[in-house]
């Protein structure tokens, strides 16, 4: 098993990663705020989001209040197609 020791990364290794996970964050949080407003245009209550999209109550509350950190990217895809809505990925150079 491969262990890294934070003490020995270096700056340009860390800033690399910080790049990383703002680019991931900002995928989820597009997705997500996609996700809010196909519940909103369904004009669904959080019960019936719940209902439609197979999740419990309170999960649909996370969602809808934005707690982004209890998602994934592969969730919130999978939760759009419920709603009809599609997802493309680009990879840009």
């Amino acid at each position: 098993m491969l262990t890294l020791d934070p003490t020995v990364c270096r700056e340009s290794v860390l800033s690399e990663c910080a790049i990383a996970e703002a680019e991931t964050l900002q995928i989820r949080t597009a997705l997500m705020l996609s996700l809010q407003e196909a519940i909103a245009q369904q004009g669904w209550t959080s019960e019936e989001a719940a209902k439609a999209l197979r999740q419990t109550l309170p999960r649909m509350q996370n969602l809808i209040n934005g707690e982004i950190s209890r998602f994934s990217i592969e969730q919130l895809i999978q939760l759009l197609a419920l709603t009809g809505r599609g997802v493309q990925i680009s990879v840009v150079n």
